[in-house]
């Protein structure tokens, strides 16, 4: 039953996680207003839109084992106050400087809240309540992603760039005043903390982050770009290696050996990619290759939002009834058909066709979308015991954080390739491989959940029990 406790709970939390996802994107459509009021370079335009996402996806591991330890109100409220500070701090920025920084600050605050508020309401509810739970939460995750562009881009028309920070300050204030007395404090594993395993972690995801985002720009044989990758991935072994070596290891390897758990880990990795570069270049074609302005593309694409936010709540109750393993390959299907749908219209039509023949195709990715995310993350945190599902959170999201950034690359490197992309006609040429590839990212992901998340339940691994006894028995 959603008691009044529960319902508190979760009106505090998911508002929090709706204002930390929304500014994933929402900058995107104010960048040339920011641009001329700080005669600001692509370079710093570029930074504006990173920092956040470096911040964030490098500390999202961090924050939800931290989280376990200290106390997960504790940090998810602390997480609150830096995303409030960082976007007063953004509003009034009057350098890139400024602003960068201030982004960073606004992303280190959402890696607390995003992870911790799965873990508050994961949590609070008991078994039996806890899919429908969580398909409140994915979706307003869902939502507060998707419709950022569309709400900059509402503030934009009518107001200054720095409205769009503005608006979370008295969110982020009621969120502080209402959560110390509406949330309860919950605790899991209480690990040691480790200096050092937290700075090769987040040293190692800095540099994939880093390498990923600037691949396009800088070009994917620039010193640079591979210096970044290279580095980061021997952080990463050499973090993998010091964990190894520790009783209790600040990320637990043992349950990667759990094929559910992985199974659920690399189909978020890849529907994130697919999805993330394929909404990146279609929010492009709209303006780029259809004519609508940003506002106009915004609009049009609440067919795909809006159909998301419908249906993972209703993903929340399928799940209950017919398990993860059937809601998410449905949706990670109905996400395949539609890419591949878009390919096959701009073959067939070009890029001048009515709004009306592309609608269907975005309310079907927006319902497997919808239908993804609860099950991804029921699937991940029924796979583990619930002492560790801070730590399972912060996994689940850093791995689509980077399948996202990773998407996107891939997207766009594909997009780049070939000839000059001069007139609309041009954009259709190049999108199509994009969107092909794309859907291929996603099915990858449906092919690892038919493959390895069959009806046999899965062994949950103690928390307190060494990984290689752990590693042997799964």
């Amino acid at each position: 039953m959603f008691t009044a406790a529960r319902v508190r709970l979760l009106a505090v939390t998911c508002t929090a996680l709706f204002m930390a996802m929304l500014d994933n994107l929402v900058l995107g459509v104010a960048l040339p207003s920011i641009q001329k009021s700080f005669n600001a370079s692509m370079s710093d335009l570029q930074w504006f839109m990173n920092a956040y996402t470096l911040a964030f996806s490098v500390l999202l591991i961090p924050f939800s084992v931290l989280g376990e330890r200290f106390g997960r109100k504790k940090m998810f409220l602390a997480g609150v106050a830096l995303f409030t500070l960082g976007s007063a701090l953004s509003g009034l920025s009057e350098s890139s400087i400024q602003l960068i920084l201030s982004r960073a600050l606004q992303g280190i605050g959402g890696a607390a809240i995003v992870p911790l508020s799965l873990t508050l309401v994961n949590a609070a509810f008991p078994e039996k309540m806890r899919a429908a739970a969580l398909g409140i939460w994915s979706g307003i995750s869902g939502l507060g992603l998707s419709v950022g562009p569309l709400v900059g881009g509402l503030i934009v028309e009518g107001a200054p760039w720095q409205l769009i920070f503005w608006v979370n300050v008295p969110v982020g204030v009621l969120a502080l005043a209402l959560g110390p007395v509406w949330l309860n404090e919950s605790t899991g594993e209480k690990k040691p903390v480790d200096p050092l395993g937290i700075l090769l972690l987040g040293a190692g995801l800095f540099g994939i982050v880093f390498g990923l985002e600037r691949g396009n720009s800088d070009g994917w044989g620039s010193l640079t770009v591979v210096g970044s990758l290279l580095g980061g991935a021997l952080l990463l072994l050499v973090f993998y290696l010091w964990e190894r070596t520790r009783k209790q290891p600040f990320v637990r390897f043992a349950f990667f050996r759990n094929a559910k758990y992985s199974a659920y880990i690399f189909a978020g990795f890849w529907m994130n990619a697919g999805i993330f570069g394929s909404i990146f270049l279609l929010t492009l074609f709209l303006q780029q290759a259809q004519g609508y302005s940003a506002l106009g593309a915004g609009v049009r694409e609440m067919a795909w939002t809006g159909c998301t936010m419908i249906a993972a709540p209703l993903a929340g109750l399928a799940v209950s009834k017919v398990g993860n393993r059937a809601v998410l390959s449905l949706g990670l299907l109905l996400q395949t058909l539609a890419l591949l749908g878009f390919a096959v219209l701009i073959l067939s039509l070009g890029v001048d066709f009515p709004f009306g023949y592309q609608a269907p195709l975005m309310m079907l990715a927006g319902t497997g979308m919808g239908l993804s995310f609860t099950p991804l993350a029921h699937g991940i945190l029924s796979s583990v015991p619930e002492e560790s599902s801070g730590e399972a959170s912060g996994i689940s999201n850093a791995t689509r954080e980077l399948g996202g950034v990773f998407g996107i690359a891939i997207s766009g490197l594909i997009f780049e390739s070939g000839s000059a992309v001069r007139t609309p006609a041009d954009f259709g040429d190049h999108i199509v491989p994009a969107l092909l590839a794309s859907a291929v990212m996603i099915a990858l992901g449906l092919l690892s959940v038919l493959l390895f998340t069959g009806s046999r339940a899965p062994r949950k691994v103690p928390a307190n029990e060494p990984i290689e006894t752990a590693e042997a028995k799964i």
